[in-house]
């Protein structure tokens, strides 16, 4: 299986520019509504080029961006010079470091990450995203449909998943869209999946 975070490492210039080709806006308009005012507190996991913290940062927002890859933490930080972002080195299913900072969330935003996870990681890397929500809390998911064409390491995905997992954890899918890929690969389309959290959970040790 490819490694995903060697491929960041290796081709972030190229991804990094390609994900500040659209903005926040484009990608997650279907988000806008559903986010708490700020101040309020928001995890990012697999942040990339920083541009989906930059702009919550710029509205107010508390944000923590976890990226695994150095090289692409590196340049999001030199393209959104932000001292007000809490960049960590972390990643899923454990997110142990950012478990260890004892920080709770109020939005976890999981964008264009839940295809690198292997199907057998998932039920442990949901428990970890909804242990560190706030109950009431928004946990945006987004599925990428469509090739591995850069060899990623990409695994099937379907809302089907997800909505399991959030009834098994307190949780319940409060809106799903979809849509075509907004920088025009005709090959790959994207759902959107906002899952709330209704009740307190058990706080993850393992």
């Amino acid at each position: 299986m490819p490694d995903a975070i060697a491929w960041y490492d290796a081709n972030a210039e190229r991804a990094s520019d390609r994900y500040e080709s659209v903005t926040f806006e484009r990608v997650h308009g279907w988000l806008a509504d559903l986010l708490p005012k700020p101040p309020a507190a928001v995890l990012d996991v697999g942040a990339g080029s920083g541009r989906d913290a930059a702009h919550l940062s710029r509205l107010g927002y508390d944000v923590v961006a976890v990226e695994p890859s150095a090289r692409m933490r590196e340049l999001a930080r030199a393209r959104h010079d932000d001292a007000r972002i809490n960049w960590r080195d972390d990643r899923l299913p454990a997110l142990k470091d950012t478990f260890s900072t004892g920080l709770s969330f109020d939005v976890i935003l999981v964008s264009a990450v839940w295809m690198h996870l292997a199907p057998t990681d998932r039920a442990r890397a949901f428990r970890k995203l909804i242990t560190l929500l706030k109950p009431g809390g928004l946990l945006a998911i987004t599925l990428r449909d469509g090739p591995d064409d850069d060899h990623r390491g990409f695994h099937p995905v379907t809302v089907d998943e997800l909505r399991r997992l959030a009834t098994d954890h307190g949780a319940y899918v409060e809106r799903e869209s979809s849509n075509d890929d907004h920088m025009g690969r005709s090959d790959v389309r994207w759902r959107q999946v906002a899952i709330r959290l209704h009740s307190p959970t058990r706080r993850a040790t393992d």
